[in-house]
């Protein structure tokens, strides 16, 4: 993984958790493969240690594929995926 993030959840000033990343594009999809590396660190809320986002173009901007699997975990869990994919694609707009 090539690139790492600190993800502040559930509040700004909570422990931050670490995400390492890998960005992937084809035709209109992006994938981004997540892993969280510090096990011992990690929220017990959080229910993935490893993960992946999948993304389609509309209208020059990125939405995340509706995955039913997704909400098969805690709501923790989904709303940090979510955060951790606004926070990637913030960073590759800049």
């Amino acid at each position: 993984m090539n690139n790492n993030i600190l993800i502040h959840y559930p509040k700004a000033n909570s422990r931050p958790v670490s995400v390492n990343y890998k960005v992937s594009n084809e035709g209109d999809l992006k994938t981004i493969t997540c892993i969280v590396p510090d096990k011992d660190n990690t929220p017990s809320w959080l229910e993935l240690q490893k993960f992946e986002l999948v993304a389609m173009k509309f209208d020059n901007a990125y939405d995340l594929v509706f995955e039913q699997r997704k909400f098969d975990r805690n709501l923790d869990t989904v709303l940090f995926l979510d955060k951790v994919f606004e926070k990637i694609m913030d960073l590759r707009q800049a």
